[in-house]
């Protein structure tokens, strides 16, 4: 990670808006559910972007959000700055964080900016300027070995933090852009406030220049298992790769959906399968993310090209108690927010994951177990040496308070019975 990351960025837990589809009164609306979203649990909110759409070579009838034509304006149909002013100082005053949606790598081909420099953009050989991307038509890209660009977006967003007091940006492919430039603008505006920096990437070299980054490659690997192209197994080794190809205490950003995959819920239909993956949403070492609507448990994914309202009157009270319930045993346990992670292995590898959170040098303990595949009447837990064999252990599930009692065999082996939900089983050695 980079340097001078807090540790207090481990704690985070990201809400990611789409203002366009939020709400028909935009800022206003965001502003109005600010106690709502905070009595979740949620501590931060990330916008995606909030600034004007291109008109030419539009995607659908209102445009991708990612195709900016104005990094200095808002979108009026969301409201006005002192609309978004208001939202952010709404946020602050109930504890919340507001990250803005930063898109440096290409604007729309009618931007501002491609009016007053088209020389800072990639060009075709007839001197035209294009995506380096071709299916990505309704943008144009930057070609950053323009310096004076360099200043151009680091003052952009040093206008967001100063005049609006944002609180850090989600960089859109940030591996796109050189990370020179990332670096460079995290020196610089790291002076005015000490922002959060999160790369939509997962290559570990960004950590030179971001606190967290995307999970895109465990995400894949998980993605894998659910679609049964990959084994479990597989996935869990993965992450346990990370723990040695990422520098000590990384951040990973951790998702089971966002505006670009499908809805979980479309995903998984098993209700103790889709319940156990939330829980490793927040048990998992890393910072989780709800894109809005996760917590209804919806399938359809919004539309970012054309109208789109989430359908909140389709509330589901059960599921928004329980995500609540998850931010909140996360939120009160430094060991979930802090701690290391060891999978263990256990006799049911291929439809239940188990690992356990903790800190180095004490006997506070975090168990998890994860049903994946319909209830387990015995499940033999290998532990590895974590714990002291021949002893009883008395542990609370933080999810119900249902007390679980175990042992460990000579084997450091233990045994659990019926498990027909998640447990999350907090116990002293």
């Amino acid at each position: 990670m980079a340097h001078d990351t807090p540790v207090e960025f481990s704690e985070l837990i990201i809400y990611e808006v789409f203002p366009r589809a939020y709400s028909d009164s935009g800022f206003k609306g965001i502003t109005r559910d600010l106690e709502k979203i905070g009595n979740m649990g949620i501590n931060t909110i990330w916008l995606m972007p909030i600034h004007p759409t291109g008109l030419e070579k539009r995607k659908g009838t209102l445009g991708s959000p990612y195709s900016i034509r104005d990094y200095y304006e808002v979108d009026s149909k969301l409201g006005s700055k002192e609309d978004f002013r208001r939202l952010i100082g709404e946020a602050h005053e109930i504890g919340l964080k507001v990250l803005m949606d930063m898109v440096l790598n290409h604007t729309s081909p009618d931007s501002v900016l491609a009016k007053q420099h088209p020389e800072w953009f990639f060009h075709n050989e007839k001197g035209i300027p294009i995506p380096r991307n071709p299916d990505w038509e309704d943008v144009i890209d930057l070609d950053y070995s323009h310096k004076e660009l360099w200043g151009y977006m680091i003052n952009m967003m040093k206008y967001w933090i100063e005049e609006f007091n944002v609180d850090g940006f989600r960089c859109d492919v940030a591996g796109l852009v050189p990370l020179e430039f990332w670096i460079e603008a995290r020196r610089q505006l790291n002076q005015i406030k000490k922002l959060i920096w999160i790369s939509e990437t997962h290559d570990p070299y960004m950590y030179q220049a971001f606190d967290i980054t995307y999970d895109y490659d465990g995400y894949y690997k998980l993605m894998e298992y659910l679609n049964g192209t990959a084994l479990l197994t597989d996935y869990v080794g993965y992450i346990k790769m990370q723990e040695q190809i990422y520098p000590r205490n990384y951040i990973k950003l951790r998702f089971l959906e966002n505006h670009d995959q499908n809805r979980i819920a479309s995903i998984v239909e098993d209700d103790l399968k889709l319940r156990s993956l939330f829980v490793y949403l927040f048990t998992v070492k890393g910072v989780p993310l709800i894109y809005n609507g996760q917590e209804l448990k919806l399938k359809e994914k919004p539309d970012i090209f054309n109208e789109y309202k989430i359908p909140w009157e389709k509330e589901n009270r059960d599921w928004i108690e329980f995500c609540r319930k998850l931010c909140f045993m996360k939120q009160n346990s430094i060991i979930l927010k802090r701690g290391d992670m060891r999978f263990l292995d256990n006799s049911s590898s291929q439809n239940t994951m188990t690992f356990i959170r903790y800190f180095r040098g004490t006997k506070k303990f975090i168990l998890v177990v994860l049903p994946l595949d319909g209830v387990i009447d015995s499940l033999r837990i290998k532990f590895s040496g974590v714990l002291e064999p021949f002893k009883r252990y008395h542990a609370i599930n933080m999810l119900n308070e249902k007390i679980t009692n175990f042992s460990l065999n000579g084997n450091f082996e233990t045994f659990l019975e019926n498990i027909d939900e998640p447990l999350v089983l907090s116990f002293h050695g």
